[in-house]
């Protein structure tokens, strides 16, 4: 069987609040053991790294890298200027770490806005951006944001992005289009050849993962409620998915995401410990 290069784990840096806080230790302690489930960067916020040198500082000592930098926008609505300012600090922000792609969220459409018109103003601001971008060589990406009001949620409105929008690339998150009532599978199928980041999500319809105060549920567009769980424990096709990236040539890094999950260190391992048998039965 082909054995793949093995790719670089990724957790998100809120996880590593959030789990820090839910075990009463410190985050530099919840990196540790990050490390030590196998994970060897971060997907961070890109509020979380105003203070950079400190920042790097301790990331560094802990082994940890920045994989991906992501920042919310309203590039639709905003003045250009606005958020060509951030767009600026978002890639300066993300060279200095080290990183080799962005996600940016270009914001979201209302039901009294010109469809078309809002969706333009985005990719005008996502033409900068990209454009921006190589001087650091830096890809710029978009996901598939689990939203009925971002334009680029379903595989067909990120193929318009994707056609419109000069060196833009795909981060896959293989849960999201669980929200559309997408099969994930189909949608890489189609945005294949655009994917240059990973967000391993997981999802579940299990009750008993609800938060104490059941906030962690999010209906998908039928109703139904999705709970998250470890990478590989829910009914996403986590297994085949990563398969299928690898024996396909995929060569960057994967990022594990579970916002909302109950026990974040638990989770945190768990997912590590399932992503690497899932890649190890490939040799």
């Amino acid at each position: 069987m082909y054995a793949p290069k093995f790719p670089q784990l990724n957790i998100f840096l809120e996880h590593i609040f959030e789990g820090a806080e839910q075990q009463g230790i410190s985050p530099e302690k919840m990196l540790a053991y990050a490390r030590e489930a196998g994970y060897k960067g971060l997907e961070c916020d890109l509020w979380r790294l105003s203070d950079k040198s400190e920042t790097k500082k301790l990331f560094d000592s802990c082994g940890l890298s920045v994989s991906s930098v992501y920042n919310m926008y309203d590039m639709g609505h905003k003045e250009f200027g606005v958020s060509k300012e951030m767009i600026l600090n978002h890639l300066e922000t993300a060279a200095y770490f080290g990183a080799k792609t962005v996600l940016a969220v270009p914001g979201f459409i209302h039901p009294e806005d010109n469809f078309d018109a809002v969706r333009d103003r985005m990719a005008e601001a996502l033409n900068f951006m990209c454009k921006s971008a190589e001087k650091y060589g830096i890809t710029v990406t978009l996901e598939d944001f689990d939203d009925n009001a971002a334009p680029y949620s379903t595989s067909d409105g990120l193929l318009w992005f994707m056609e419109n929008v000069k060196g833009l690339g795909f981060t896959f998150d293989t849960g999201n289009f669980a929200y559309s009532l997408e099969n994930a599978e189909d949608a890489y199928i189609k945005l294949r050849k655009y994917i240059s980041h990973v967000h391993l999500k997981d999802r579940s319809h299990d009750r008993s993962r609800a938060n104490s105060d059941n906030t962690n549920g999010k209906p998908d567009l039928s109703g139904r409620i999705m709970y998250p769980c470890e990478v590989g424990s829910g009914y996403i096709g986590i297994e085949g998915l990563v398969k299928k990236l690898l024996s396909n040539g995929y060569k960057g890094s994967l990022s594990i995401e579970h916002f909302g999950a109950n026990d974040q260190l638990l989770y945190m391992k768990k997912s590590a410990e399932n992503v690497i048998r899932i890649i190890k039965e490939m040799s």
